[in-house]
């Protein structure tokens, strides 16, 4: 009886470690989760993995950290991050400090270390959404605090994108009716001010900024010449400091769906952005796109 025993544990055992590999089984392998890289024409991201393209299935928002190795995404009104380990991607985890009821989180757009969210919260109206910032710790992802001056004011502001520096543009209605793209450069380890940038264009909002600052995408309404709802523009800093005047990115990219929250990768080869056909995250149905920037932008740029 007791050689039974015995033998029904050993084999417990056997099973237990034999079937480690199958539960820890990466979810998925490769720099950018290892997909295909697209080209001139946009493509959905990672479907089945991250991009669900079934309707009333919602991904928008997709930024990687500057080493590439860690993705946050946003997945209905909740916020997401997957890592590459030395096995493969870590399956996504869900950011369980960033509840959708309390916080409402909107355009999450990770930092270039990976180590803070930052993201809007709306306060009721359109006109009261701030940016908020949630740290990890070593205990896990903390609670969100709000960034206050001069990232965020009594007016709508909203997260957009982080350069390599650390310096944020975003979107804000400050001084002004309409939204406008702001830039708050990153100096002695915080944020001192927030200045707009001047562009030619009516509608410039949602920004992108390459993260060496070289050039920026962002989103507008639709326009005279416009392919849909909301379509995607480049602008590029010229050595004066200045912008050139913002181009439509053309057929390939924009549609007569909504385009928006525009992020460029960390090596500036791809662009990131989200195509819905409206923006409630239960009610609608939005994926998240990628495009490789090579024939849209000059080679001193790329």
């Amino acid at each position: 009886m007791k050689q039974t025993k015995k033998t029904m544990v050993w084999l417990v055992v056997f099973w237990a470690v034999g079937s480690i590999p199958v539960f820890a089984k990466p979810f998925a392998k490769g720099p950018y989760l290892g997909q295909t890289p697209p080209g001139p024409i946009a493509q959905v991201f990672a479907p089945g993995l991250i991009s669900d393209t079934r309707p009333r299935t919602w991904e928008a928002f997709g930024t990687f950290s500057a080493d590439g190795k860690t993705f946050c995404f946003m997945r209905g009104p909740r916020v997401f991050i997957t890592e590459n380990t030395g096995q493969g991607w870590t399956a996504p985890e869900l950011i369980k400090s960033i509840p959708s009821k309390i916080w409402a989180p909107w355009s999450p757009c990770l930092s270039p270390d990976a180590n803070s969210i930052f993201f809007t919260r709306s306060l009721g109206p359109v006109s009261k959404c701030n940016m908020y910032r949630c740290n990890r710790t070593a205990r896990g992802w903390a609670k969100p605090q709000e960034l206050g001056p001069p990232l965020s004011s009594p007016a709508y502001e909203v997260t957009s994108s982080i350069a390599a520096n650390n310096s944020i543009c975003f979107g804000s209605k400050r001084k002004y009716n309409k939204i406008r793209i702001w830039f708050a450069p990153f100096v002695d380890n915080t944020w001192t001010r927030a200045d707009r940038i001047i562009l030619d264009h009516p509608h410039a909002g949602d920004p992108g900024i390459a993260p060496d600052e070289s050039f920026m995408v962002f989103t507008s309404i639709n326009l005279p010449g416009g392919c849909g709802h909301r379509d995607i523009y480049l602008t590029l800093r010229l050595p004066d400091g200045t912008w050139s005047k913002p181009q439509n990115l053309g057929p390939r990219i924009n549609t007569a769906y909504i385009e928006h929250g525009p992020r460029i990768s960390p090596d500036k080869k791809y662009l990131f952005f989200n195509r819905s056909n409206g923006w409630h995250t239960k009610k609608h149905s939005a994926d998240i796109y990628w495009v490789e920037l090579k024939e849209y932008l000059p080679e001193s740029y790329r």
